[in-house]
């Protein structure tokens, strides 16, 4: 009889051990989550991403300087008006600006009616893509 016993705790001690190994292989081989990039529209100017970024940056009462209120002689004038003097002053900023602060520069521009040269708008997305 305590044979018989042994066998059987045996065995459940064994089919234990495989239900336990299996379970755990199950749990670790639960794939994260893998968060896709999504791509800009191919009209995108790479603002609209600057708003997507930060909620706090949704409310547009706040406007950031970044030691540009030179730039205010500017507003609403199109983007295309700007002489070679004038882009070059966008420039000096845009070039003095930490990579990680140009997309917050861009919302500030925007939310004070002042519209970046065409001329820059290839360079901020280089420089962007470079974070």
């Amino acid at each position: 009889m305590e044979i018989v016993l042994a066998i059987i705790l045996f065995i459940f001690v064994v089919v234990a051990t495989v239900f336990l190994v299996k379970t755990n292989r199950k749990n670790n081989a639960i794939p994260k989550k893998v968060e896709v990039p999504t791509v800009p529209a191919s009209d995108c100017c790479g603002a609209h991403e600057i708003c997507e970024a930060d909620l706090e940056k949704l409310d547009d009462s706040i406007i950031e300087y970044f030691n540009d209120e030179e730039l205010d002689i500017y507003k609403n004038i199109d983007e295309n008006q700007y002489n070679d003097n004038q882009i070059d002053e966008f420039r000096e900023v845009l070039y003095t600006l930490k990579v990680n602060e140009i997309q917050n520069w861009l919302l500030s521009i925007e939310r004070r009616k002042i519209k970046l040269p065409t001329a820059l708008l290839p360079e901020a997305r280089m420089l962007i893509a470079e974070q």
